[in-house]
């Protein structure tokens, strides 16, 4: 009999975060060549209006959920305790149902997952493949929850880290990331290999439309300015107050802000827009994930941020799609990562680093309504860079032969 390959992570179809996403559709890749079997929890996290997604009609991907206590995502204790139980919950159906021989594939978030089937795979004779969206607990540091200095960090970092070591394959989304767990996991003699696999960029679904036409732009006034946009989670370590701080200090009436999502800052955001009065900001709530080609024509330039320390850490997914829409990225964080190195080397945008101030208020006050053409220069190579390497066909290709081959 075939060996399975249990794909296990607690958000899948029909959920619509990011990781529910590209879990299920590597899921549907990857079971034009496997068995694959999606252990996950239940579907009330988020409800979806995804349409096109496949794996949930793919007879080929067997789903197996859990349950889980109907706790509240939002309130900090009732959501760990969520993530704690789930991950007890998903690893012992995998404890349960796997044999030796079997392939596993993971995501790290939720992050006692990681620890969960290390142990499993060692015990069963699993091979583990191991996507990382999430560096933990470095991550922890970087949102100022915790001190690198604390005795509480250093032994969680001395757990994790034993526990990739012990998987056979880690998947990173981007170079600063390899980097980081080749220093985390060189002083272990056997260790895992580490392939770099970017996120992919919609490019059928998502593609260069007119500003002037566009039903956001409109409903905003906006169609005389330069927009830079920022779409997805509002949280800590995007850097967006210290952002929103250097909005205030522009001068140059061509240049709007379009801020559009949740999450934890998002109210500290409006009272700071409302205190200093910035008409040039305007502050949305979240659209699903089928509109992203209107709200991402809705902006001339794409924002992507990332607070001191995250370098390594994360790659926003966002940033591919904003590719897609034929937008340049304006990046503010460590010159280091990914996408900053994307950047530079493709000529698709520009990069400050969030503490230079100087820099990043004469980019925008220096900004003419002769440099419309220049980004829309930039925002075609972004498209060309799009459909060239990050496409879904390419980036899910890499999954599939790394999974599935047998060395």
């Amino acid at each position: 009999m075939e060996n399975k390959l249990w794909i296990v992570t607690e958000l899948f179809f029909p959920e619509e975060t990011s990781t529910a996403y590209i879990m299920t559709e590597v899921s549907a890749h990857i079971a034009q060549n496997a068995d694959v079997h999606v252990i996950c929890g239940p579907s009330s996290y988020q409800k979806s209006n995804i349409v096109s997604n496949a794996a949930f009609a793919n007879e080929s991907v067997t789903i197996h959920r859990v349950k889980a206590l109907p706790l509240n995502k939002d309130k900090l204790l009732q959501r760990s305790l969520r993530m704690l139980l789930l991950s007890v919950q998903l690893s012992f159906k995998l404890l349960a149902k796997s044999r030796k021989g079997d392939r596993v594939l993971i995501v790290t978030n939720p992050a006692p997952i990681v620890l969960l089937v290390s142990l499993i795979s060692r015990l069963k004779g699993l091979k583990c493949f191991t996507i990382v969206h999430d560096v933990f607990p470095e991550n922890l540091v970087a949102a100022r929850l915790m001190s690198s200095g604390s005795l509480g960090y250093k032994i969680l970092k001395w757990i994790f880290n034993k526990a990739y070591s012990k998987m056979s394959v880690l998947f990173v989304l981007g170079r600063d990331m390899k980097e980081v767990f080749e220093k985390k996991l060189s002083s272990y003699r056997k260790k895992p290999a580490i392939y770099v696999v970017e996120n992919w960029a919609d490019t059928t679904g998502i593609f260069p439309m007119g500003k002037n036409e566009n039903r956001i732009v409109q409903q905003l006034g906006v169609t005389d300015k330069i927009v830079f946009q920022f779409a997805g989670n509002l949280g800590r370590v995007q850097g967006l107050m210290e952002l929103c701080n250097v909005i205030k200090q522009i001068r140059n009436p061509l240049v709007h802000f379009m801020f559009i999502g949740e999450g934890a800052v998002k109210q500290e955001m409006k009272d700071f827009v409302a205190v200093h009065h910035l008409r040039n900001v305007s502050m949305l709530d979240s659209f699903s994930r089928n509109q992203q080609r209107e709200f991402l024509n809705a902006g001339d330039v794409g924002i992507v941020s990332l607070q001191e320390g995250m370098a390594g850490l994360g790659v926003p997914s966002k940033s591919y799609n904003i590719l897609a829409a034929g937008k340049p990225i304006l990046f503010i964080g460590d010159r280091e990562s990914e996408i900053a190195r994307m950047i530079d080397e493709h000529d698709v945008g520009w990069c400050y680093d969030l503490k230079d101030t100087r820099s990043l208020l004469e980019f925008f006050n220096n900004l003419s309504p002769e440099d419309v053409l220049y980004l829309k220069d930039k925002g075609e190579k972004a498209r060309s860079l799009a459909v060239t390497k990050y496409t879904r066909e390419i980036i899910l290709d890499k999954y599939l032969k790394m999974t599935t081959s047998e060395n």
